[in-house]
C-alpha cells in the first residue's frame, strides 16, 4: 500500500493481482475503489504481473 499525495488527491493505493481474491475483498470492504487495471505493472520472480489499482481517498481533503 501506499500513502499519496499527488496533486489535489490524498489517500491510500493498494495494487492488488486478481487472483488474491480475498484481499480484494478486504479492501473494498474497508471503502477502497477499483481504479482499473494495471497490465504488467510488477515484475515478480521474472514474470510481469497485472495488478488491480485500488484507492481509498481522503474525502475531507478534497
Amino acid at each position: 500500500m501506499n500513502f499519496s499525495g499527488n496533486g489535489n488527491r490524498f489517500g491510500i493505493e493498494a495494487n492488488i493481482m486478481p487472483r488474491y481474491r480475498a484481499s480484494l475483498r478486504v479492501v473494498e470492504k474497508l471503502g477502497f475503489q477499483n481504479e482499473g487495471l494495471a497490465k504488467k505493472y510488477l515484475k515478480i520472480n521474472g514474470i510481469w504481473e497485472d495488478h488491480i489499482h485500488m484507492v481509498l481517498i481522503n474525502e475531507a481533503i478534497e
